[in-house]
């Protein structure tokens, strides 16, 4: 198509009619009156037995391409949105279109959003808000991120991801630090705003097409921030056996984390490096993977206790969990290359590597001569750079009156750090 072919087609006109019964203005009227195709909800169409109509039904691409087919016929065209189209909706998805690349291809008049309709209601100011929607969506994680900045948070839902569920998500992971205004049926005969605490909340029916507001509680309230250094007596371990400080953060400071990596703790054990780390990572990921249900479960509590919604929990052994885990920036692997089945350990660390990310990074601790063997073996034979790293420390214990030392187990830090381009073909 020309540049003078695309100047003479008209603008799409993008409008949002704000919340309510979706009664048609008088000045949106008077924009569709020369309107000749329309594109909206199937609910909206039916308003409109004049115009050729396009009904945006999910999966939308098909309505898509007939409404670009439209403009470039030379129709007037004109989409109907709910709400704000540029807030979780079709705005956005129409304005990352080739299609619509040019800015005069669109026109787009907002309507007020739930959002500003439910801060109008709570007398909320609205400029220091998080706002995300979870409406079809699977990955929470956007919501564990906006938690951990203490913030006010609108967030749409659906009858699957809706208030009960987020107080119960927010709750299992210890986030009890908010107050949840659940607004239905804004600007309607119905409209509903109620105040829950999480556990009400989480033992409510909910319809799911809320939008949800969580308010921090006072900062006398809140239940602690996220900080370097795990203290132990918060813990639920099991008869000490863990990754002691030393060793995390020798660690962590070879697995050199980014606030936004992804990482893996495969042999988590109790979590203890996982919680470390998830106070590092307050943008990304991090992966607890457990064989042991019981220590699962401390996990879990754990990260209960700690309040840290970005920690996921996974049962199951390694290699064959691995396969559904989002792919790491980091890997930690502080059990399960233990015992003879040396095979089984190169598979696993195989695996790693192929799935880490470029620049990627894994530590393997070691307790045993065994894994330390497998471990540089396995590095060596590979051609992966990687360093060795023994940590010998001991703590204070009373004695006579006074203190002494009593020496903790040494570990072996074996860094492997597998940057090569050409290691996939290596490894395939």
């Amino acid at each position: 198509m020309t540049a003078s072919r695309c100047a003479a087609l008209h603008p799409v006109l993008v409008l949002g009619l704000g919340t309510g019964d979706q009664s048609i203005s008088p000045d949106t009227a008077c924009l569709l009156e020369n309107i000749e195709v329309l594109a909206a909800p199937r609910r909206m169409l039916e308003h409109f037995p004049d115009k050729r109509c396009i009904a945006l039904t999910a999966p939308l691409e098909k309505a898509l391409e007939a409404l670009e087919q439209a403009r470039a016929e030379g129709k007037r065209c004109a989409v109907l949105a709910d709400g704000d189209p540029l807030l979780f909706g079709i705005g956005a998805t129409l304005a990352a279109r080739p299609a619509f690349s040019a800015p005069e291809s669109l026109r787009i008049i907002p309507g007020i959003s739930a959002m500003q309709t439910g801060c109008a209601r709570l007398r909320l100011p609205w400029h220091n808000l998080s706002v995300l929607s979870l409406h079809g969506r699977k990955d929470w994680l956007p919501l564990a991120h906006a938690v951990l900045t203490g913030k006010p948070l609108c967030i749409y839902t659906d009858c699957r991801n809706n208030a009960a569920a987020i107080a119960a998500f927010l709750l299992e992971r210890g986030m009890d630090r908010f107050q949840m205004i659940v607004a239905s049926c804004l600007n309607t005969n119905d409209e509903r705003i109620s105040s829950h605490t999480l556990s009400e909340a989480a033992a409510t029916a909910f319809r799911g097409d809320e939008s949800v507001f969580l308010l921090p509680l006072s900062e006398k309230e809140q239940t602690g921030t996220l900080r370097f250094g795990l203290d132990e007596s918060r813990l639920a371990l099991d008869r000490g056996l863990y990754t002691k400080a030393p060793v995390r953060a020798a660690a962590l400071s070879l697995l050199s984390p980014s606030p936004e990596n992804t990482l893996w703790d495969i042999g988590a054990g109790c979590g203890c490096l996982s919680l470390e780390a998830a106070t590092l990572l307050h943008r990304g990921r991090v992966v607890a993977l457990e064989r042991d249900p019981s220590r699962a479960d401390l996990i879990r509590e754990n990260r209960r206790r700690l309040g840290l919604p970005h920690l996921d929990v996974v049962s199951g052994s390694a290699p064959e969990a691995l396969e559904d885990l989002p792919d790491p920036d980091l890997v930690f692997v502080g059990g399960g290359l233990g015992g003879k089945d040396v095979r089984r350990a190169e598979r696993l660390l195989e695996r790693i590597v192929l799935r880490l990310k470029p620049g990627g990074r894994m530590v393997v601790a070691a307790a045993l001569l065994s894994t330390l063997h497998v471990a540089t073996e396995f590095a060596r034979k590979q051609g992966l750079r990687h360093s060795v790293t023994q940590i010998q420390a001991a703590e204070t214990v009373p004695l006579a009156g006074s203190l002494t030392f009593r020496p903790l187990n040494p570990v072996f830090l074996i860094g492997i750090f597998p940057d090569d381009p050409l290691l996939s073909r290596r490894l395939s």
